[in-house]
Parts: C-alpha cells; sequence; structure tokens
C-alpha cells in the first residue's frame, strides 16, 4: 500500500497528468475543427442551438473560432481525471463526468473526448470493488448525460433529447467500463492462484520438515534405546562392553541433534548454508549403528550402480531407516536384510525381517511418511507381511522421475 504522497504516487502522478495534457490538446484542437466546420455557433453558444450548420466554414472561419469558457473548463477536468485516476479513482470518476458534460453542454461534439472519459472509467474499474464501481460509475455517467443537455429550457429535458444523451453515454461507457472490471478479476484471480500456490508450497515445506524430524528423531532415539538397554545388561558382568555402548549413544545423539539443529535452522530460516541431502551413502552408517547394539542386519546391493538424483536418494535413505526404525520397534530382537537394486530405470529398495509378520497393517505416521516420499519423486510403497513369517517393505522410485 502507497504511502501519502510517495516517490512512486507521484511519479504515477506527473505520468499520468502528462498523458492528460497530451490527450486534452487533442480534445481541443477536435472541439475547434468541429466548431470551424459547424461555421458559427448559434446564441449561446451551445450545441444544436439556432445558427448550426451553416456549412463548413473557410480558413477565416477557423481562426476566428473562440472556444468557449465551458470548453476549456470540460477539457481542464478532464485533464485532472486523467492525471488521478490510478491514484484517487473516485475523484478521477466525478472529475470526468463533470468534464465530459460542461465540454458537451457549451458547443462541442462528441468525439477525443470521450476518450479521456473512457479511459479514466477503465481505470476505475480495475481499482475500484465491483459494488463500489457501480456506486460510482454509474450515477456519474448517467449526470453526465444531463449535464450535457444543459443548454436546453428546462421543459426539454422530459422529451427524448435528454433520455438519448443517457443512452448514449452508458453506451459509450459500457465497454471500457466492463474491460476494467474483467482485468480487476483477471488479476484478483491470478493473485488467488499465486498466495495459493505459495501456501501449498509452505504447507509442503512444512510437511517435509516434520517426516525429517520424525525420521530422524525416531530413529536416533531407537538405537539409542537399543543401546542404553545393551549398557544396562552388560554394565555388571563386561563394563568394557558397557562402555562401547555408551560412547556410541553419545555419537548417535550428538549426530542426531546436529542434524536435528540444522533442519529446524532451515524451518526458521536462519542463514545458515545448507548441507547436502544425505543418501545411500549413509546406509552402511545406519546399519552399523544397529549392528553395534548387537542387531543382526544384512545389506545387500544389486545391479549396475548409475547416479541417482538427489531428492530419490534422500527419499531412498529415508524410507530405509524408517523401515529399520519399524523392524527394531515391532518385530522384536530378529535380523533384517536391506536390499539395493538398481533397475533399468528405477531404484528398488527392500527392507525385509523375520519376525512374526502382521495381520492387519495399520499405517501409523512411519509408513504414511514413507510413502509420501516415494510419492514425492514419482514412485511407490507396498508394505505388508510376506510368506514364512516377517514383514517387508519394498520401495519403488524412478530414476528419471524426479518431481
Amino acid at each position: 500500500m502507497w504511502e501519502p504522497w510517495s516517490s512512486g504516487r507521484i511519479r504515477t502522478l506527473v505520468a499520468d497528468a502528462v498523458l492528460g495534457v497530451v490527450m486534452g490538446l487533442v480534445a481541443l484542437v477536435a472541439a475547434r475543427g468541429q466548431l470551424a466546420w459547424r461555421g458559427r455557433p448559434g446564441p449561446g453558444g451551445h450545441w444544436g442551438g439556432p445558427g448550426w450548420g451553416e456549412g463548413p466554414g473557410s480558413d477565416a472561419v477557423w481562426e476566428s473560432v473562440v472556444l468557449p469558457w465551458g470548453v476549456w473548463a470540460g477539457v481542464g477536468l478532464l485533464v485532472v481525471a486523467v492525471a488521478v485516476r490510478r491514484v484517487w479513482p473516485r475523484v478521477g470518476v466525478v472529475a470526468a463526468a463533470a468534464g465530459t458534460g460542461v465540454f458537451l453542454a457549451w458547443g462541442a461534439g462528441p468525439g477525443p473526448v470521450l476518450v479521456l472519459a473512457a479511459l479514466v472509467v477503465f481505470s476505475a474499474g480495475i481499482r475500484m470493488a465491483p459494488g463500489r464501481f457501480v456506486v460510482w460509475v454509474g450515477p456519474a455517467v448517467v449526470a453526465a448525460g444531463l449535464v450535457s443537455q444543459a443548454g436546453r429550457p428546462w421543459w426539454g429535458l422530459l422529451d427524448g433529447g435528454a433520455a438519448s444523451a443517457v443512452v448514449f453515454a452508458v453506451g459509450s461507457m459500457a465497454v471500457p467500463a466492463g474491460a476494467g472490471v474483467f482485468v480487476r478479476a483477471r488479476r484478483e484471480s491470478r493473485a488467488r492462484a499465486r498466495a495459493e500456490e505459495v501456501e501449498r508450497h509452505r504447507f509442503e515445506e512444512r510437511l517435509r520438515i516434520a517426516r525429517e524430524v520424525h525420521d530422524l528423531v525416531g530413529h536416533s532415539l531407537s538405537v539409542i534405546s537399543m543401546q542404553a538397554g545393551v549398557a544396562l545388561h552388560v554394565v555388571d558382568r563386561r563394563p568394557e562392553q558397557a562402555a562401547v555402548a555408551l560412547e556410541a549413544i553419545r555419537e548417535s545423539s550428538r549426530a542426531a541433534l546436529e542434524e536435528l539443529r540444522g533442519t529446524l535452522a532451515v524451518f526458521r530460516g536462519e542463514g545458515v548454508e545448507r548441507a547436502p541431502l544425505a543418501g545411500l551413502g549413509r546406509v552402511e552408517s545406519l546399519v552399523g549403528e544397529l549392528r553395534s547394539a548387537g542387531r543382526s542386519v544384512e545389506v545387500v546391493w544389486e545391479g549396475e550402480p548409475v547416479e541417482v538424483p538427489g531428492a530419490v536418494d534422500h527419499a531412498a535413505l529415508r524410507i530405509v531407516q524408517e523401515a529399520l526404525t519399524n523392524v527394531v520397534r515391532h518385530a522384536g530382537d530378529v535380523p533384517a536384510r536391506v536390499s539395493v537394486v538398481f533397475a533399468k530405470g528405477e531404484l528398488v529398495v527392500r527392507v525385509r525381517d523375520e519376525g512374526r509378520g502382521a495381520g492387519v497393517v495399520r499405517e501409523g505416521a512411519g509408513i504414511a511418511g514413507m510413502r509420501e516420499r516415494a510419492r514425492a519423486v514419482g514412485g511407490h510403497v507396498d508394505v505388508g507381511a510376506v510368506r514364512g513369517g516377517g514383514f517387508e517393505v519394498v520401495a519403488v522410485l524412478p530414476l528419471a522421475g524426479e518431481r
């Protein structure tokens, strides 16, 4: 929103004032030409009065034409209306209506002057709400039509002349009014679309941060819990093994806190350098944390390794991380297997445990997060029990399908 007499507002006023003056001069030249062509004004100098229509004038007639003061006043009001049309649209509408009516009432006919009025109406349609626009412009246009007949006796306003003038005024301003309202509607529609797009991106960013925090905290706490259990189990019989477990807890918590701090800093908009997204290169590290806590986890790489897009690589890592977290939470102390397959045009990730499996799968935030990560890169995730016991998570991620 502009501040009063800001530099932008002053520049707008100056530019529109220059445009108004140029168009006003054109309107004055056209009015003088009309008067010269008609010959000489009749008594009172009003358009349509006695003495009009005596035929085209000569050069002497052109030189002798003196514009009535009402024509000058009308053009002056229209110049003011054009100058303020974008800053004070309501003032512009009133000035344009008064100027047009006075201009026509004092003997000048329709011509370029209507272009000035149409420009003001068009700008008002863009800058005023539809209801307010109708309230201001409708009566102003009707008033301009009536004022243009001001030179006639009052009883003459009751015949068809005044009605014709009003109809002509409304008809001539209908197109610019409709165009202005249409342009305003288009701008508002685009503004709403941009606002919705920004809000959608904000929501997706919040969702991404929530997934990151969920996966990071959930996995880290699960590993720390396992390592703490190992430490408690061996603290009396094998203190050196308890020290190893405690050291692992410290390293896991430190790494988790650093990653969490960086994630939240980005979310808060702090000026920190964003580290590259973690990818499948960290799978061995994740598995090593579980192995240090006594878990049996096997990692298998299949196919010819290819370059994986960053978003796909990160999604694959988080899916493996969440799947292993679920193994720790729900499968018990059973072996697990992680398979990463580089297939043609896609990356297939499988995480399977040898637990008791599950009947009806209740998808919580973890499985929902895995599905969302896969969908974000154009892939999908399937989960469920497998024959012979156990539970499996399969993610298929297209290598060229990053969205």
